[in-house]
Formats: structure tokens, C-alpha cells, sequence
């Protein structure tokens, strides 16, 4: 065996190691991002769906938003988890500063967000539908590819209506 070859199998060998010990260390939260993603999906179907109930929307499957949630399960957040645990390893050897913990807190915040926000648009009548909306976007918008401020606006001045009367 030459030593070119040795040198490529040796080198190759150790970063196999090196990434399997790291995604063995980052697993739980990358699993746990997963989940959360999976979870995203499902609550904008189901707004989808509701949208399709009141006649506002198709309720057909877009394939290219399940795209965009495979994309960001299989390269971003495994990628994001493993910058994190490399500069946590690396750079913040030895702090108490828990990198990949935070980097997937981050994630799992910003889903469950997301989540909340599908929950509570699309029209509910909930209590508290309506409480999250006054902090959280209405994702009908993005569901029907409309501006819904003319009508918001219209609902607002009707409420004004009832309170004067």
C-alpha cells in the first residue's frame, strides 16, 4: 500500500470518528428539533384544512413548504447542532457554556412558535386563539396569499362601533 492511500484512509477514518462522536453527543437534540418540525407541519396542515372548511383556501398539500421542513430537518439543524457542539468543544473548552443546548433551544423556540401561531389562525374563536393574536401573526395570510389588514381594519372599526353603541 503506497503511502498517498494510507494517508486518505487515516485521515478519513478520523473524521468518520470525529462526526459520529459529535452527532452521537448532539442525537437527543436534534431529535427532539425533529420532533418539533414534524409537529410545525402537522398544525399548518390543519390550518390549511380549517382554511378549506370556511371556503378560504384549497386545503391541498404543498409539497414544496414540505420540502423546505425536510431541507431544514436533514441540513440545517443537524449542521446548527454540529457548528455548535464543534465550538463549544473547541473554543469554549472547559466553560460552563452549554452550546448546543442553547443553539437547540433556540430551534425548538422558534417552532413552537410557529406551531402556536398555526393553532391560533385561520379564524378561532378561542380565547386564547384571540389572546395569542394580539402578540403572534395571522398565518392564514401566508395559507391564502393575501394582505388581511383591509379587513382586520374593517373588524377593528366594527368593535369600535359596538363599543361607542
Amino acid at each position: 500500500m503506497n503511502e498517498t492511500a494510507f494517508s486518505i484512509k487515516y485521515f478519513g477514518g478520523f473524521l468518520t470518528a470525529l462526526i459520529c462522536n459529535a452527532f452521537l453527543t448532539i442525537a437527543p437534540l436534534a431529535v427532539l428539533c425533529f420532533v418539533l418540525v414534524i409537529i410545525d407541519c402537522i398544525t399548518s396542515w390543519r390550518l390549511s384544512c380549517r382554511l378549506r372548511q370556511q371556503g378560504k383556501s384549497s386545503g391541498k398539500f404543498r409539497s414544496d413548504k414540505f420540502g423546505r421542513a425536510v431541507i431544514e430537518m436533514s441540513i440545517v439543524i443537524p449542521v446548527a447542532l454540529l457548528i455548535a457542539h464543534f465550538v463549544q468543544l473547541y473554543i469554549f473548552e472547559g466553560s460552563n457554556f452549554h452550546l448546543p443546548q442553547i443553539t437547540a433551544g433556540v430551534i425548538c423556540f422558534w417552532q413552537i412558535w410557529s406551531i402556536l401561531e398555526n393553532m391560533s389562525s385561520g379564524g378561532r374563536e378561542a380565547v386564547w386563539a384571540k389572546a395569542l393574536q394580539k402578540i403572534m401573526i395571522d398565518k392564514a395570510e401566508r395559507h391564502l396569499d393575501i394582505d388581511l389588514t383591509e379587513f382586520k381594519q374593517n373588524t377593528n372599526e366594527k368593535a369600535n362601533e359596538r363599543n361607542t353603541i
